[in-house]
């Protein structure tokens, strides 16, 4: 399958997939007549960086968790425990995000004179 095959059936750039190959996501692709032609593998590979990309992993945990897979793929593998510790600094950063979506809330709501009102009554906390 050539790369704008691949690019396509997979919606994401044919710049994207280079970028992988040359950052060691994927193998390098074998050349016919100087095109790269992409095997089940590499597509395998390339749903699998989407996928953890969608998760949240970046460029760098998701060549670790490819490393891991290769070494185990088994479901009871070494990526579960980047998975899970990935999961939990999800979990940590909504906690976050919804204390500072409730601060905001209040923030819109206040009906202070000031901002200095604000944080003196502690309306905002």
């Amino acid at each position: 399958m050539k790369i704008g095959d691949v690019a396509e059936q997979l919606g994401i750039p044919a710049s994207t997939i280079r970028y992988y190959e040359q950052v060691g996501l994927i193998d390098q692709q074998q050349r016919v007549a100087g095109r790269r032609v992409f095997n089940d593998k590499a597509l395998f590979m390339l749903q699998f960086v989407q996928l953890a990309q969608t998760a949240g992993f970046s460029i760098a945990e998701t060549k670790s968790l490819l490393d891991n897979y290769a070494n185990d793929p088994s479901p009871r593998g070494l990526w579960k425990g980047f998975a899970e510790t990935k999961q939990n600094s999800i979990r940590q950063q909504i906690k976050t995000l919804e204390q500072m979506d409730r601060i905001l809330t209040k923030l819109i709501k206040c009906e202070c004179e000031s901002l200095e009102e604000c944080v003196q009554l502690s309306c905002l906390t």
